[in-house]
């Protein structure tokens, strides 16, 4: 595929090492949004803060002591195991 660029309302095709440094570019994009996958599927999931807050509350009205079992951290604790973290 032939890559082109605006210049003076002319379509110019891209000389080589533009075309190159282009495409490095798109990789460098794509590897960032893979290596960044988990965080976004995170981000989907998680309840809105104001549900968050509201679990917690209902929670430890009823006198409920926050850790495993506690209903926030069940769901949160899903979706971390849902889109691990990678290890660096």
């Amino acid at each position: 595929m032939v890559l082109y660029k605006q210049v003076n309302g002319e379509r110019v095709q891209l000389s080589e090492e533009e075309e190159a440094a282009t495409r490095a570019e798109w990789a460098a994009n794509e590897q960032e949004a893979a290596d960044n996958a988990w965080l976004e599927g995170r981000l989907s999931e998680y309840p809105q803060i104001g549900d968050q807050l509201d679990m917690l509350w209902h929670s430890m009205d009823a006198g409920e002591i926050p850790g495993k079992g506690f209903e926030w951290y069940d769901s949160i604790k899903a979706i971390k195991d849902k889109y691990p973290k990678p290890s660096k």
